[in-house]
């Protein structure tokens, strides 16, 4: 996350958001026709519902929620790009890293992409589980294999060839690196050791979703934190 030069009142502003915001229901269901054949279903929580979920505790703390996509080219192709700001009413803010990805060809593929960004940009700032959709299932070919958890548990994604999906920052921090020069160390350990890499994961789009959830959560947490801190210190 890159917050304002002057942060206090967002920093204090955010901290009180955070304790008051509750993950929200799941509003959506959706099936997907995997492209091998058979089919599978899942509840989600879609990008107004987090919208809704949010716009009560940061109306209350003078907070806007402004979201920007654009396409970006590159050697490899088109990116996908999507960034979140938190603005507040001192005009203080704080906004996410660019989420990229390569950019889906079809127009109604590359819109799902898109909503699909906004909702992970979204979800990943403010720290809250909306379980995985498929908003842009025609983009991703359908390279994943969902089952259910046993004793009725929600459904998880999970990829044959991939890093299980972190849950919690803490589970991110243990994800170990099976590639690169950091090849056997935990992101937890890169991210004290070198944030250039950190922020080389995130701009590289072959980086598995995975990971960049994981740093994702790792920069909520982070941000958290440092609202905290400032917050204690106005405080004493």
């Amino acid at each position: 996350m890159i917050f304002s030069q002057e942060n206090t009142n967002i920093a204090a502003a955010l901290a009180k958001s955070w304790g008051a915001l509750e993950t929200p229901k799941h509003n959506s269901t959706v099936k997907v026709t995997l492209k091998s054949g058979g089919s599978y279903t899942f509840d989600y929580t879609d990008l107004n519902g987090i919208f809704e979920a949010a716009r009560k505790v940061f109306k209350e703390n003078e907070i806007s929620i402004i979201q920007n996509s654009y396409t970006e080219s590159t050697e490899r192709g088109s990116l996908a790009c999507v960034e979140t700001m938190f603005l507040h009413s001192s005009g203080e803010w704080v906004k996410s890293l660019p989420l990229k990805f390569p950019a889906a060809t079809g127009m109604q593929d590359f819109g799902g992409q898109i909503t699909y960004m906004k909702r992970y940009s979204l979800s990943a700032m403010l720290g809250i589980a909306t379980e995985k959709d498929d908003d842009a299932n025609g983009a991703s070919g359908n390279t994943y294999d969902y089952s259910n958890r046993q004793q009725g548990s929600p459904s998880q994604q999970t990829n044959r060839n991939s890093t299980p999906t972190p849950t919690n920052a803490q589970e991110a921090g243990a994800i170990k690196l099976a590639f690169g020069k950091h090849k056997g160390k935990t992101l937890g350990q890169v991210w004290r050791e070198d944030m250039s890499y950190i922020q080389w994961l995130m701009d590289n789009d072959s980086t598995e979703s995975a990971i960049r959830e994981g740093i994702g959560m790792m920069q909520v947490a982070a941000a958290q934190q440092q609202a905290q801190q400032k917050m204690e210190q106005q405080a004493g």
